[in-house]
């Protein structure tokens, strides 16, 4: 690997993470027909890893402040208690913000679980391009399923532990396989469990927050315990993968403003014909092979 595919592979992150289209199965696919190290299948997972923490700061910076903004913004007492009372106010956000954290917990619980008990299917999957266009396709026909949902009413006030735990579901499904983009499914699994569009959008990516870290978490502890990773996890591996996870951080965090307008507004359908073209395109470049 040099500079400019790990600068293209970080664009590429930055860019599809926010996207449902899946960033994993892009980088799997651009790896595999750029040439990457294979390291076992610990180095893709630990760049994977590594550049989804990229994206997770992009994510911190953007969401803290927005976040206390839209609290204050949907909840009558803490506009009210704004600029009246400090304590009061503290309060209130504090007892919001864990129920937040309470709900983003309760519905990573499924992808934890999946990822203890399948961990081999998870380094497998980065390294099976056809898998990952058949992922791709499969998703394509839910997002283009999701447009005929009847839009949900449930806010983030008003969300369960039984809709946490759906939307969880579908996070579960997208950890163990390439190519099942996560905002993608979330935000479809969150449709179907009666969650407001807005929401539905916001609550995939609070939930990403966890997903990416412990994809980043995964990626390093893989590498750390690979027995071949004094082969490709050198000095200039590791550079490479700091710039392209800086890339990512910089290219996400420009990108999530205008990508949530477009998944927020745009149908679904529009991204389910992207991806059954390059699902059809790896299939039929794979077969000829």
């Amino acid at each position: 690997m040099d500079w400019r595919l790990a600068v293209f592979l970080g664009v590429l992150q930055g860019v599809t993470e926010f996207l449902p289209v899946s960033s994993s199965g892009h980088l799997v696919l651009a790896q595999h027909y750029l040439g990457f190290p294979d390291g076992g299948g610990a180095a893709p997972l630990f760049f994977d890893g590594m550049l989804h923490l990229g994206t997770l700061l992009a994510l911190i910076l953007y969401f803290g402040r927005e976040l206390l903004a839209h609290l204050a913004q949907h909840d009558p007492q803490l506009a009210a208690l704004e600029g009246n009372s400090s304590a009061s106010f503290r309060w209130i956000l504090v007892n919001n913000g864990l129920r937040l954290v309470f709900l983003v917990g309760v519905a990573s619980l499924p992808a934890v679980v999946a990822v203890v008990l399948f961990g081999k299917q998870v380094r497998a999957s980065f390294k099976d391009p056809q898998m990952v266009a058949v992922c791709l396709m499969i998703l394509g026909i839910i997002l283009a399923a999701s447009d005929r949902l009847r839009p949900g009413k449930t806010d983030w006030k008003e969300t369960t532990v039984w809709q946490a735990l759906v939307v969880g579901c579908g996070q579960a499904a997208s950890a163990l396989l390439r190519g099942l983009s996560r905002s993608g499914i979330t935000i479809t699994a969150a449709l179907l469990a009666g969650l407001e569009r807005t929401w539905a959008v916001r609550f995939s990516f609070l939930m990403s927050l966890v997903a990416s870290l412990g994809l980043g978490v995964v990626g390093i502890k893989e590498a750390l315990a690979d027995p071949t990773r004094s082969e490709w996890l050198t000095g200039e591996f590791v550079l490479l993968t700091l710039l392209a996870t800086a890339i990512s951080a910089l290219v996400g965090y420009m990108s999530i403003g205008p990508l949530i307008r477009i998944v927020r507004s745009a149908r679904l359908w529009w991204f389910s014909v992207y991806l059954w073209l390059v699902g059809l395109s790896v299939l039929l470049l794979e077969w000829c092979r």
